[in-house]
Parts: structure tokens; C-alpha cells; sequence
């Protein structure tokens, strides 16, 4: 089916549910779901979009992204489905293990907008086939972004290949673009030499870290320099790994934790009690001493620190 992003919930089991205009923002940031207006630029993802574009226009046949979870692959994705021209026809199949051809082929038809439901196998491959080569004999190729895709059967692999197989002298069929975990997908030698472009995903480095936590405030309307302090910036980069998604619930229970305590902004304290309730370091672990951003800071406004705080 297509893809669908379950509503995910924070610490402890619950929403971050709190009024973000608290902080001067228009909307949340640090969102749990994907967010294209969120992308921040990065040398590896900058790279990886860049590659899948040029893939897409030289006609090739697939293009693989590969990273550990949280780093960004499905946000990628949807930024690539974002670039390319608005009636160009498009699937996108979040796989769940064991993902079969049957699936795939159910996956495709629906999202055309065709009928998928009590069709044979056979039947569906047919029906995919017969849609697939009006829109190439109308000059239009079908994207199909296959989300974790590490969890492809051989035989679901097999059938993207047969896919591939669909062109004219000029063009294919079908551009497919796996997302997916480290590692060689399910797939057949034969698919795999049809992967034009491989890159990998990887966790941002403390500058981006901290540029990524800025750009998400920026993008609400915030100023990151009133809202969140260096030395803030700096735990959440060190202790988040760099990873995105996890850096977003940090910094997400962070400005929280300072709600809870009548602040305005965002500080080291803060963070400290965030980090704590996720289990990415205790109070103990985590030294009082910050070293300087790489990063040039902001300027940002004298601000003091809570005495106290309620815990989130």
C-alpha cells in the first residue's frame, strides 16, 4: 500500500503536545514525522539528492540509498519526489518485512489509482505491465520509491527487475529508488547491476548538528539565537550522535522541559533533563564543561537560567 506515517508519540509515551508560540514559533518544530521543509543541507545528503537527480535524468534504471535509521533516507526520498515534474507519475511503498512480489505489484496499482483488489498474481503483474507501457508509450516514466527496502523478498526484488526490463530505445519504464538499511538488499545479481547510483547516509557532524537544530527554528519563524544557547546546541549535537530523528526528540523534550519551567528559552539545564529522561546520558555522565562550537555562534541575548525545573 502506500506509504503512510504512523503518529508517533513522545517521551514516556505520550505527544509533545505544548503551545509553541510560547517560543515566538509559528508551527512545531523538531517534528517526529518527515518534514521536506525541515531538510537542512548537508555535504552527504546535498551529495545523495544530487546523484538520485542525475540518475533520474540519464534514464537509469534504479538508484540506491543506504543509512541506519533516523538518518534521513525517507525524508530524501520524498525531497526527490518533490524535485520532479508535477504530473510525472509516482508510487511510494513503505516495504514491511518479508515484503512480497504480490505486494509490490498491489502497491503500484494502487497508487495509479487503479483496481488491486482480487486480482491473481498473474493478473497484477499484467495490469502493472499494461499501465507501465501506456505511460512509456506517452513518453512519461513511473517513479517507484521503495522505503525500507531491505525488507524485499528475492522474489519482490525479482519483480522490480522484470520491471526494469519495460523500456523503449529512449527510455524506461520505471526509475526506482531504494531506501534502506546498511547492507545488500534481497536482490537478484541481475537487479543489482541495474543500480546505477549507491550512496550512503551518514550522522551529521556537530557543526551540522547544530546547524540542523537552528534551521528547524528559523523555518518556524523563531530566532535560534534568543531561543537556545551554545552550550545547548553543543550537548545536543555530542549526545544525540548526530542522528536526526533522535535530535529532534531531544531538542523537542528540551524546549519543553523549559516550557515546564516558565522559560522562554532553551539552555544547558534543559537539555541535561532531556537527555536524561530519553536514556542518551545521565546527569552523572554528562560533563559541566562545554567546549567551543566549531561553528561560528550566533549572537544571542544575555538570558538566566531556571533554578529549578518541573521534570517533563
Amino acid at each position: 500500500m502506500s506509504i503512510q506515517f504512523q503518529r508517533k508519540t513522545g517521551t514516556h509515551g505520550r505527544d509533545i503536545d505544548m503551545d509553541w508560540a510560547t517560543f515566538g514559533l509559528t508551527r512545531r518544530p523538531f517534528r517526529p514525522t518527515p518534514d521536506t521543509g525541515a531538510y537542512v543541507p548537508t555535504a552527504g545528503h546535498d551529495a545523495a539528492f544530487t546523484a538520485i537527480v542525475r540518475a533520474f535524468a540519464d534514464g537509469d534504471a534504479a538508484a540506491c540509498v543506504r543509512g541506519e535509521p533516523g538518518t534521513g533516507k525517507t525524508l530524501l526520498g520524498l525531497r526527490f519526489l518533490e524535485s520532479i515534474p508535477a504530473d510525472t507519475q509516482r508510487v511510494m511503498l513503505h516495504a514491511p518485512p518479508d515484503t512480497r512480489a504480490v505486494d509490490l505489484l498491489q502497491a503500484v496499482l494502487f497508487d495509479l489509482g487503479k483496481p488491486y483488489q482480487g486480482l491473481s498474481e498473474q493478473e497484477l503483474r499484467l495490469a502493472v505491465h499494461g499501465e507501465l507501457l501506456t505511460g512509456l508509450a506517452n513518453g512519461q516514466c513511473v517513479v517507484l520509491v521503495v522505503d525500507e527496502a531491505h525488507h524485499l523478498t528475492p522474489e519482490a526484488g525479482e519483480e522490480l527487475r522484470l520491471l526494469g526490463n519495460l523500456e523503449s530505445k529512449d527510455a524506461k519504464a520505471v526509475f526506482a529508488l531504494l531506501l534502506g538499511l546498511p547492507g545488500e538488499e534481497r536482490l537478484s545479481a541481475a537487479f543489482r547491476q541495474r543500480i546505477a547510483v549507491r550512496k550512503p547516509l551518514v550522522s551529521l557532524d556537530r557543526d551540522e548538528a547544530v546547524r540542523f537544530v537552528r534551521h528547524q527554528l528559523r523555518e518556524c519563524g523563531g530566532r535560534p539565537e534568543w531561543l537556545i544557547d551554545d552550550e545547548a546546541l553543543h550537548l545536543l549535537a555530542d549526545h544525540t550522535g548526530g542522528v536526526p530523528r533522535v535530535l529532534n526528540r531531544a531538542a523537542a523534550l528540551a524546549f519543553e522541559v523549559a516550557a515546564n519551567a516558565g522559560q522562554k528559552h532553551t539552555d544547558a539545564e534543559a537539555v541535561l533533563d532531556a537527555l536524561d529522561q530519553l536514556g542518551l546520558a545521565s546527569a552523572e555522565q554528562l560533563s559541566p564543561a562545554v567546549l567551543p562550537l566549531t561553528a561560528p555562534p550566533d549572537p544571542k541575548p544575555t538570558a538566566k537560567k531556571a533554578t529549578k525545573r518541573k521534570t517533563a
